[in-house]
């Protein structure tokens, strides 16, 4: 029995499970969005709106981004010049150029540099920025998406880091950020933000950023 007992207690030591940090998280997740060619996107609101120029109010957009410079997606917005219809648009944007039509008149215009309010060209180094600058931060469990295990991480960011997103993001604003990144392919898939990134934002309002689809081949060309 003391044999037995011996050489259990010599036996080979369980190796120790590595530990990640959230500053690692973090990282890890910002370099892979960089590293992106394309990816679809959903970005919703909880709360409110977004305010985009034409006297019209985001509350939803669906599309691809081809990186670095391309994007095409549906949006649906309310018009006060419509009494607050819902309207869709198709919106392409394309180097520096923002191509848009209303799905009444199906009529393309080819609005100038800067005219809308959010530029989803490059959605991925945007977020990436964001993610870079998250501080205070914590890191949890958070469950699975679309069947991949993910990380939750939680911080705050200045709202001037997603300019790339928003290139009028006000000064001294601060964002609460939730992102969900993969455990295993560091790749972000979800995105929460409290706060304001637009100056005609309500300090409580929510937007959703969800990502899919990670470089799956899509072209994006301007219209004709």
């Amino acid at each position: 029995m003391a044999a037995a007992l011996l050489a259990v207690s010599c036996g080979p030591e369980a190796t120790p499970t590595p530990s990640i940090t959230a500053e690692d998280v973090r990282d890890q997740g910002a370099e892979t969005l960089r590293n992106l060619s394309t990816v679809h996107f959903l970005v919703t609101h909880e709360v409110g709106g977004t305010d985009i120029g034409f006297s019209s109010t985001l509350t939803e957009a669906e599309g691809d981004g081809v990186f670095p410079d391309k994007a095409e997606f549906l949006a649906t917005a309310t018009s006060t010049l419509f009494g607050n219809a819902t309207l869709q648009l198709d919106i392409v944007q394309y180097g520096e150029t923002t191509h848009l039509r209303d799905r009444i008149s199906m009529v393309w215009q080819a609005l100038p540099a800067g005219t809308l309010a959010i530029n989803f060209a490059n959605i991925n180094g945007s977020i990436a920025d964001a993610l870079s600058s998250l501080g205070e931060l914590e890191l949890a469990d958070g469950g699975s998406i679309d069947g991949a295990s993910v990380h939750k991480l939680t911080g705050t960011t200045p709202a001037t880091s997603m300019r790339g997103l928003v290139p009028g993001a006000p000064e001294d604003e601060t964002l609460r950020m939730e992102v969900w990144i993969g455990r295993d392919d560091h790749l972000v898939r979800k995105v929460r933000l409290t706060g304001r990134l637009v100056e005609a934002d309500t300090p409580d309002i929510v937007r959703v950023l969800e990502l899919s689809r990670f470089d799956e081949p899509v072209t994006i060309e301007p219209p004709a």
